[in-house]
């Protein structure tokens, strides 16, 4: 939800800033036409903007403390359904030797958590 909302955020703060800057795109390529200077103005926004996207969804500097499968596999008791993986050393990324950590059912997730804190 914080990726989310950092992402909504984004799209506000550079609302301002995109408007200017298509107008200038508009007055330096000297273009009339509305949607060749919108195309111009979005590609180099986003180009632009890709670098602050990937700080929010791929650097890891914003905690995400579930990762969350709608539909998955309990590694414990095998149900299938919402299943979640908790992120941090502190109850998936220290036990037995697995790379990725397994996604766990609610209630095993909990009891995993609880194992943890001892």
């Amino acid at each position: 939800m914080v990726k989310y909302a950092l992402y909504v955020l984004r799209w506000v703060v550079l609302a301002i800033p995109g408007a200017l800057f298509f107008n200038k795109v508009r007055q330096i390529f000297g273009i009339n036409d509305v949607y060749a200077a919108m195309i111009i103005s979005q590609a180099l926004m986003g180009a632009i903007v890709y670098f602050i996207d990937r700080l929010i969804f791929t650097s890891g500097a914003v905690p995400v403390p579930w990762e969350i499968r709608p539909r998955g596999v309990c590694v414990d008791c095998g149900r299938v359904g919402k299943c979640y993986r908790v992120a941090g050393k502190r109850c998936c990324e220290a036990h037995g030797g697995e790379e990725k950590p397994g996604f766990r059912c609610e209630t095993c997730a909990v009891k995993r958590l609880e194992q943890a804190g001892d």
